[in-house]
C-alpha cells in the first residue's frame, strides 16, 4: 500500500546556522514519502542555497512564521502536514510514529520538543523543565495534522506572535479533534546561551501574550500562570535533583517576573492607544 505524503514545513529567517541538521534530519527520515517545504522571510544569509541542497521546494512569504506555514500548507500536496521550525532535529522515527497515530484515527499528533542541553547552563534548566511537558496537552501543541484539519481550524493564526502554537492546540480542542503522542522526540538546537537576552525575549512575548489572551481567554488563565499542575505530577523528580529543582524555581521566577512586566507595560500602551 503506498504511504501518505507528508508536507514537512520549514519556516525559515536568516536559518543558515541549524538549517542544514534540520533539513538532513528530515531527509533522514525512515519514512520516505515527504514533500519537504521551505518558506522564507526574505533571509540575507544562504538560508535559500542550503534549501535547495535539500531540493526542498523553496518559496518566500512574510511578515511572520504564522503566516509562512499558512502559505505552505497552501502549497502542500501532502494528506498531512507537520510544521518544524529551522532549529530543530528530528528524530528519525519521528515522521513514522505520527502517521501511525493518524492511522489509528487520530487527527493531530504531539511531537515533544525536548532542549539541546549541551548548549549552556540555562538549556539544562529548560530541559529539566520542557521534559515535564511531554505528554501534557495543556503546555503542548501539535504540529502534526491533517491537512483537511489544518484548514478548518484556520491554521496558525498570524496576529498572535507569542504562543501561536497553544492557540493552535487550543484550536484542535475547541473543535473536538483528536490529538495523539508519540515517544519519538524533535531536538532544539537554538537554546538561549545568556541570560539577559532570554529575559529581554520574555519581556517581548509578555506583550503580545496581551493579543493571546484575547483569543484564548479561558485557557489562558491555566497556560500562564507560575503554579502548573504538572509541577506536582512531577514532585519526584524534583525531590531527587534539589539542586536543579531551586534553580529550576529561581529561573522560573524571572521568567514569569520578566514576562508578567511586559504584559503590564504592553497593557499601558495598549490602554493609551
Amino acid at each position: 500500500m503506498k504511504q501518505p505524503l507528508v508536507s514537512v514545513i520549514v519556516p525559515t529567517k536568516n536559518s543558515s546556522e541549524f538549517l542544514d541538521l534540520c533539513l538532513s534530519s528530515i531527509r533522514s527520515q525512515t519514512y520516505k514519502n515527504i514533500e519537504l517545504i521551505v518558506v522564507d522571510n526574505f533571509s540575507t544569509d544562504s538560508t535559500e542555497k542550503i534549501a535547495r541542497t535539500y531540493r526542498a521546494k523553496y518559496y518566500q512569504k512574510g511578515p511572520e512564521r504564522s503566516a509562512q506555514v499558512n502559505y505552505g500548507v497552501e502549497k502542500a500536496k501532502g494528506e498531512y502536514v507537520y510544521k518544524v521550525d529551522s532549529d530543530f532535529v528530528l528524530d528519525k522515527y519521528v515522521v513514522r510514529e505520527c502517521v501511525d497515530e493518524v492511522s489509528k484515527g487520530f487527527d493531530a499528533v504531539i511531537v515533544h520538543n525536548t532542549p539541546d542541553d549541551t548548549v549552556s547552563w540555562i538549556a539544562k534548566i529548560r530541559k529539566f523543565e520542557v521534559d515535564m511537558y511531554k505528554y501534557d496537552i495543556t503546555h503542548s501543541s501539535a504540529r502534526f495534522v491533517r491537512k483537511g484539519v489544518y484548514q478548518q481550524i484556520g491554521g496558525f493564526n498570524p496576529e498572535i506572535t507569542a504562543g501561536e502554537d497553544y492557540d493552535f492546540q487550543n484550536k484542535l480542542n475547541r473543535a473536538e479533534y483528536k490529538t495523539a503522542f508519540i515517544d519519538a522526540e524533535a531536538l532544539h538546537l537554538g537554546e538561549p546561551r545568556r541570560l539577559l537576552p532570554h529575559l529581554r525575549k520574555f519581556f517581548e512575548y509578555g506583550k503580545d501574550f496581551i493579543n493571546y489572551k484575547k483569543f484564548n481567554h479561558r485557557e489562558s488563565k491555566l497556560q500562564l500562570k507560575f503554579r502548573r499542575g504538572v509541577y506536582m505530577d512531577n514532585l519526584q523528580k524534583l525531590y531527587k535533583q534539589p539542586i536543579m529543582s531551586v534553580l529550576f524555581l529561581i529561573y522560573s521566577f524571572m521568567k514569569f517576573l520578566s514576562g508578567g512586566l511586559g504584559f503590564f507595560y504592553g497593557s499601558l500602551i495598549t490602554k493609551k492607544d
